[in-house]
């Protein structure tokens, strides 16, 4: 396996190797906890509208509150780590969203559940970029790619864990349980977090030299591309709880089924992750939105059969769970060690927004392949966008 080109952290925050085997395993099933919320009311649409007494599509504005404020908490987290320390941002902030998340089901009105939502999404937004530059930090670098790939893989699974699991929790127990149930394992896990994660001092570099650098033109690209790929992700699956095949109109077993197909391409990932580390980030980035755009175009065409959309979600997470780990290596060797926890801050931000924006993107077109063919055209602008990048740095 090659070495990682993500450029190293300075010695005195890379003073002992985190263990790799428990320092992934924790970060990962944390991530799945604290993203997965993003999700979980996307299957929960009806139940919420019912409970707050409006339409189904005005309930799609939770996950939207959500993912923006996911996008000002992932902004935030930069300066707090300055401040802090990344282990403690990263601790006080699933504390913080376990408060919030046990309140949510107590919400009577719209209002009260987005604002509620939009606390969940701020603290859970300063979790995930300081994760990945930790493992920038404290991963020994030629680990460090195959360390981003399997996070990164946990974390592009939520999209369907945290809807199979609000499905299910749902019909089983009740909708508030999809809430209640999370918050002891947020508990439990911020405790776990705490012991496993190293103390670090003081992050350097976070003023602002390091925002201008995080900002440069070699960067924005970059934070553009997941703009577009988280909206595209998030738009797809609100496009299938909107707009899916008659098969699985009616919810139940076939719907969940069509939204757990795409669980084997993630684990694919993590099992390819060791020789797609050969190629250059970059390469690995663009042959990723080629699969996306790809997928799409099969959903465009065969969306209505259902079997043709389980493969065309296949290919789609596929291709989304090799992007991000490849992005978020780019922005690590592109800001250097100095501006390397802005620029992953800024990723987050622009990652979230984009979630955010997806969820209302769907609910503008008329059925589900012209979303995808929307959808497929944004990503091929992407594509075409990383492959200049590469001729011109």
């Amino acid at each position: 396996m090659s070495k990682s080109p993500v450029a190293e952290a300075p010695p005195h925050l890379t003073a002992g190797t985190a263990p790799l085997v428990a320092t992934v395993a924790t970060v990962s099933v944390m991530g799945v906890l604290v993203v997965g919320q993003m999700y979980v009311t996307i299957p929960l649409m009806p139940e919420l509208a019912g409970a707050w007494g409006v339409s189904t599509g005005a309930a799609a504005a939770s996950t939207t509150a959500f993912a923006f404020a996911h996008a000002v908490g992932s902004l935030v987290s930069g300066p707090l780590s300055t401040r802090w320390g990344r282990r403690t941002v990263m601790v006080a902030s699933v504390l913080a969203m376990a408060v919030v998340t046990a309140l949510l089901p107590l919400a009577a009105s719209l209002t009260d559940g987005v604002a509620l939502r939009a606390l969940q999404g701020l603290f859970a937004g300063s979790f995930i970029p300081m994760a990945y530059a930790y493992i920038h930090a404290r991963v020994a670098p030629h680990r460090v790619s195959l360390a981003l790939t399997v996070v990164s893989a946990c974390m592009g699974a939520t999209v369907v864990i945290g809807q199979v699991e609000a499905q299910l929790v749902a019909a089983w127990w009740g909708w508030v349980w999809t809430f209640w149930g999370t918050v002891p394992l947020l508990l439990a896990g911020a405790v776990v977090s705490w012991r496993v994660l190293l103390p670090e001092e003081r992050v350097s570099g976070s003023g602002l030299s390091g925002l201008k650098s995080a900002l440069g033109s070699r960067m924005v690209p970059l934070y553009l591309i997941i703009l577009v790929g988280a909206g595209s992700l998030t738009a797809v699956y609100t496009g299938v709880q909107l707009y899916g095949p008659d098969a699985v109109a009616d919810g139940g077993a076939p719907l969940l089924a069509l939204r757990a197909s795409a669980l084997p391409a993630l684990l694919g990932a993590v099992l390819a992750a060791p020789l797609l580390a050969r190629f250059p980030a970059p390469r690995r980035a663009a042959g990723a939105l080629l699969v996306t755009v790809a997928a799409l175009l099969v959903a465009t065409a065969g969306g209505n059969d259902a079997v043709v959309l389980g493969a065309a979600l296949f290919a789609f997470m596929a291709g989304f769970s090799t992007l991000g780990p490849a992005l978020i290596e780019s922005v690590g060797a592109r800001a250097g060690a100095a501006a390397q926890t802005t620029a992953i801050a800024l990723y987050g931000f622009t990652l979230n927004v984009g979630a955010g924006a997806g969820a209302q993107l769907a609910p503008v077109f008329d059925g589900f392949a012209s979303l995808a063919l929307f959808l497929a055209l944004a990503l091929t602008v992407a594509a075409c966008g990383v492959l200049r990048g590469r001729r011109t740095t």
